[in-house]
């Protein structure tokens, strides 16, 4: 009898699994098909492996695939044992990033030779649930900005608006237009339209009828709609918004409208009319009809204008933008918590497909004092940490620090905001690798090799309430070996190491981030020298050597530790005086999302949120 085994992967977290490696059948073989090259999300791939024969070892052996999140690859490895040992112990494991993507693994089937197991994908999004960037934006502030469209005649305050069939509808006095969000994670609002004077003529069994439509509010639930911006100078929204518009199209950017568009009644989810005790309005087939297509006096009301970046920059500027809703039923009457969230992705990035990511936690956007009283309507910005990392800590600010080392280095990323720099530079490029040369007397050639390195890592700092903080935790060092080569003479290049010595320098420090008015970076870098190991120097080193050393690394001191003690200052005093001199480090966060009164006017309380993203208090003008 030989033993089997039957695998399914169920691919349970909403990610498209594909890019399968292998599989590899260490022992064993595959029996029938095999595992799917790619996993669609909510479904599964099954395949069985089974022992070649009675006398061979059971299947053992290894598949793997990438996890697809719309940010990042998430690498996935599914591992079997099934022993043709007396005991036939078996094993199944996985190879995963369990804060991002578990897996969980149930042995389905225990009895007899053939047997089961299930490997199931689970997904956590991040906050904010993988979107890289969210503009969530208060209904209070969608209502001030329809207020101000009103005052600026953008919105018509009065209208008379025909339709077939001899309906009519004559506004002569309309207050300011209002939204509200009905439920969640939805593209449509509810457009409050309130009509201090107004009349509905309409035609009913080939009569014409006339409806007082005076101290009435009509409510429209209505789709937004979605257009490119072709002429800024056509729309309704102020000229600072429409030259800010063209500024972003100068830019090459595509600028999109959101917008509320009473013009289409196709668009309309339901309407109605309530009274001003707010009781519903009969309204006959032939009215209702009549005020749905006459509506179309009310035109066009933009919400918000969103950009998008041509191809994948390296900025923080969008390439794809979806709105949702977020409702928060406990907030009616006082706080407009309730939001309309622009989610972007951000430098090329796919759009996640699972609908739980649409979940966001309130409130969104803080629009209540912590006193109970009215704060200025706001909207609050959510950027990932990823984002913040990818986008600006690894191109502008990790860079700066490398550079002002005076050494060349890379940078690596762990996780979101972690990242592991390392430089060096050395005269390994002299004298086909031995360094600098030095006759000495005792008649033997002698040559000084030298590396001086830098090593430091980042990670975010959650505990910080009043800024973004990064940790920093490096060190410098400085490697030394001298050796002869005494048999040169007779061409051979034999090697006789005479000493070596290391010198280090720890430090630590923090980056400190806050946000301007302008919606550019304020950057700090502040750096820590710590208490200096003792050197690790071989006794056999003279103190010439140190002069060699001056000649490489521009030293002007016979103690090595002090020097590479000055460096250090040099760098941390370097690195302070960067950023100094250039505090505002362009983030070009202003240039996601314009609204009908202009381009974001103010910026603050940059801070990461209880989950962990980055959160920033926007306002706009009025």
């Amino acid at each position: 009898m030989t033993i089997s085994t039957t695998l399914t992967i169920q691919n349970n977290s909403g990610c498209p699994i594909d890019n399968r490696g292998g599989p590899d059948y260490r022992d064993g073989s595959l029996s029938g098909s095999a595992p799917a090259s790619s996993i669609a999300a909510g479904s599964s791939t099954t395949f069985k492996v089974k022992q070649n024969n009675s006398l061979s070892p059971g299947p053992e052996g290894t598949v793997t695939y990438t996890l697809e999140t719309g940010n990042e690859q998430v690498s996935l490895s599914f591992t079997w044992d099934y022993s043709s040992g007396a005991q036939h112990n078996e094993a199944y494991t996985a190879g995963t990033n369990t804060a991002l993507a578990p897996v969980t693994i149930f042995k389905t089937d225990t009895a007899g030779d053939d047997h089961a197991a299930t490997y199931r994908v689970d997904f956590k999004a991040r906050a904010p649930h993988e979107w890289d960037l969210v503009w969530a934006l208060s209904v209070g502030l969608i209502n001030k900005q329809l207020h101000a469209l009103l005052f600026h005649g953008l919105i018509p305050s009065s209208f008379t608006q025909a339709a077939s069939g001899g309906a009519q509808l004559t506004v002569t006095a309309m207050g300011d237009p209002k939204v509200s969000v009905p439920d969640d994670q939805t593209t449509h609002l509810d457009v409050l339209l309130a009509f201090t004077t107004a009349t509905l003529q309409y035609v009913e069994s080939g009569v014409t009828k006339t409806l007082p439509l005076s101290g009435t509010t009509v409510i429209v639930s209505l789709d937004l709609s979605q257009a490119r911006v072709t002429d800024p100078s056509t729309l309704a929204a102020t000229s600072e918004a429409r030259q800010h518009i063209q500024g972003l199209q100068s830019l090459n950017y595509d600028v999109y409208r959101l917008f509320l568009d009473l013009t289409n009644p196709s668009l309309f989810r339901s309407l109605q009319v309530v009274d001003a005790s707010n009781k519903p309005v009969a309204l006959g087939q032939a009215a209702q009809s009549a005020l749905q297509a006459t509506l179309a006096g009310v035109g066009h009301m933009d919400v918000a204008y969103t950009t998008q970046a041509p191809g994948s920059p390296a900025s923080i500027v969008p390439t794809l933008a979806k709105e949702r809703t977020t409702r928060y039923i406990d907030n009616d009457d006082t706080g407009n918590f309730s939001t309309l969230n622009v989610c972007m992705m951000t430098r090329g990035r796919k759009e996640p497909n699972w609908n739980s990511r649409f979940g966001f936690t309130g409130p969104l956007a803080s629009t209540i004092d912590t006193d109970g009283t009215p704060k200025e309507a706001r909207a609050r910005m959510f950027l990932s940490q990823d984002t913040l990392g990818e986008g600006y800590l690894k191109p502008v600010v990790l860079p700066a620090i490398l550079k002002a080392s005076g050494i060349p280095g890379t940078s690596l990323r762990l996780a979101p905001l972690t990242y592991q720099c390392s430089g060096a530079r050395s005269n390994s490029s002299q004298n086909d690798g031995r360094g600098e040369f030095f006759q000495v007397n005792n008649g033997f050639d002698q040559y000084v090799a030298g590396t001086e390195a830098i090593a430091f890592t980042t990670q975010p700092n959650l505990s910080s309430t009043d800024c973004c903080t990064l940790s920093l935790t490096g060190e410098f060092q400085v490697n030394i070996e001298v050796s002869q080569y005494p048999l040169d003479f007779i061409g051979l290049g034999l090697k006789d190491v005479l000493g070596k010595a290391s010198y280090v320098q720890p430090w630590t420090g923090t980056v400190t981030l806050t946000v301007g008015n302008d919606g550019k970076l304020v950057t700090v870098v502040d750096i820590v020298l710590g208490q200096a190991p003792t050197p690790t120097v071989d006794k056999t080193l003279d103190g010439w050597v140190f002069n060699a050393m001056n000649k490489l690394f521009n030293w002007s001191s016979t103690s090595p530790q002090d020097e590479i003690t000055k460096k250090a200052q040099d760098f941390a005093n370097a690195l302070a005086a960067t950023f100094r001199d250039n505090a505002s480090t362009a983030l070009n966060i202003e240039d996601c999302v314009v609204l009908p009164t202009g381009a974001a006017l103010g910026y603050s309380l940059f801070v990461f949120n209880t989950e962990g993203a980055v959160q920033v208090d926007v306002t706009f003008p009025d």
